[in-house]
C-alpha cells in the first residue's frame, strides 16, 4: 500500500475508509463518481494507530490488538473499498493508502493537496449528533472542500447523495 504523498499537480479525491465496512460503500461510490467527473484519481485512505496508543497501563494485555492484525484489517478494508470503486467506475485510477497515525491528522495530511475530501457518516439516530468527531474536525480544519455521505440502507446501484458539504474557501 502506498503511504507516500501523491505527486503535486495531479488531481485526486480522497475518501476516508472507516474500519466499519457498512460506512464505506456509499461514500466510496459517491467519491468514485465525483473523481471520474473531475478526471481525478481516487485515493482510499485508512488511518490506524498501534493498539497500545490509547491503551491504559492498567488494562489487561490481552485487550491489545496486534499491529499485524491491524495492518491486515486495513488491507482488507482498502481492498473492499477498491472493489466498490471499480464496481461503479471500472476505468478509475485508485490508490490505496494505509497510514499509521491518528485519524484526523492522517486524513487532513492525505487531503492536503486534494480536490476534495469525502467522508462517510452514520445515521443521526446512532448518537443523536448529525456528524461524528472525526468528521466535525475534518470539516473545521481541512484545506479542501469536504463532503459527507450518509450510509443509506436499501439503495443498490443508485448514486449516493451527500448529506452535507462545507467549502473551506478553496475552489475545487
Amino acid at each position: 500500500m502506498d503511504t507516500r504523498p501523491p505527486p503535486s499537480g495531479s488531481p485526486y479525491v480522497v475518501v476516508g475508509i472507516d474500519p466499519d465496512p457498512s460506512m464505506n460503500r456509499e461514500s466510496v461510490h459517491w467519491a468514485a463518481h465525483e473523481a471520474a467527473l473531475r478526471g481525478a484519481a481516487l485515493h482510499l485512505v485508512y488511518a490506524w494507530e498501534p493498539g497500545s496508543a490509547h491503551h491504559a497501563h492498567y488494562a489487561p494485555m490481552h485487550t491489545l490488538v496486534d499491529p499485524t492484525v491491524q495492518r491486515r484489517r486495513a488491507r482488507e478494508a482498502l481492498e473492499k473499498a477498491e472493489q466498490a470503486a471499480h464496481h461503479v467506475r471500472p476505468e478509475l485510477t485508485v490508490v490505496r493508502r494505509s497510514i499509521e497515525g491518528p485519524t484526523v491528522p492522517v486524513l487532513l495530511g492525505a487531503a492536503g493537496e486534494a480536490a476534495l475530501l469525502v467522508l462517510g457518516s452514520r445515521p443521526r439516530h446512532v448518537d443523536r449528533r448529525p456528524l461524528g468527531p472525526v468528521t466535525r474536525e475534518c470539516l473545521r480544519c481541512a484545506r479542501c472542500p469536504v463532503v459527507t455521505v450518509g450510509s443509506v440502507s436499501g439503495r443498490e446501484d443508485r448514486r449516493s447523495t451527500p448529506t452535507g458539504t462545507r467549502t473551506t474557501g478553496v475552489s475545487p
